[in-house]
């Protein structure tokens, strides 16, 4: 019997240091992921009570990613559309990747929200807010993922850059910019 409770002993202690040890490389390998960030000067908001790497938090079941083989980082991208109220995920938004280039997917066919057609490619910029001065900026589409998360004031929030997508002059972003404006 003693040696029984020896034996389940260790292997209790066993599975104990190969549960540490997992979760120690699980921490280096996201620690990797925020060095290549940072060094990207990609700023994330810094909130101690979010997990960006907990997948199952994320609306795109995703997180930022890094590539060994070529340092690259893939990003989940949430897309928004206030005149509608509606959003896009993308789950895996490579950092080189121009704006343009992922809308062209997107935007292959009319989405179902955009009754009028008025959602093209020629007729629709990208904003982001800069949280620095509390203002939306538009994004040239012809930047990539990398060059629109390094411009002044970009934050990205619970691990998930978040863009915003308007027709310019129609009455609503009219309206959406004057009421963003005064806050």
């Amino acid at each position: 019997m003693r040696d029984r409770a020896a034996k389940l002993q260790k292997e209790k202690e066993r599975d104990e240091r190969k549960q540490q040890g997992l979760e120690r490389k699980k921490k280096s390998e996201q620690d990797k992921v925020l060095d290549v960030v940072k060094n990207r000067n990609i700023h994330i908001q810094e909130d101690p009570s979010i997990d960006i790497f907990n997948i199952s938090s994320n609306p795109a079941g995703s997180c930022i990613k890094l590539n060994e083989s070529d340092q690259t980082l893939t990003f989940p991208v949430v897309f928004l559309y206030p005149e509608y109220g509606q959003t896009d995920y993308i789950k895996e938004f490579h950092e080189d990747t121009k704006l343009i280039d992922q809308l062209a997917i997107m935007f292959e066919s009319r989405a179902p929200w955009d009754e009028e057609g008025k959602y093209t490619l020629d007729r629709m910029n990208v904003y982001y807010e800069d949280q620095k001065r509390h203002e939306l900026k538009i994004v040239p589409s012809d930047k990539t993922l990398l060059e629109t998360l390094q411009l002044p004031g970009f934050v990205v929030q619970l691990g998930m850059p978040s863009l915003m997508i308007m027709v310019p002059n129609s009455p609503f972003a009219k309206h959406y910019l004057k009421m963003h404006a005064t806050l």
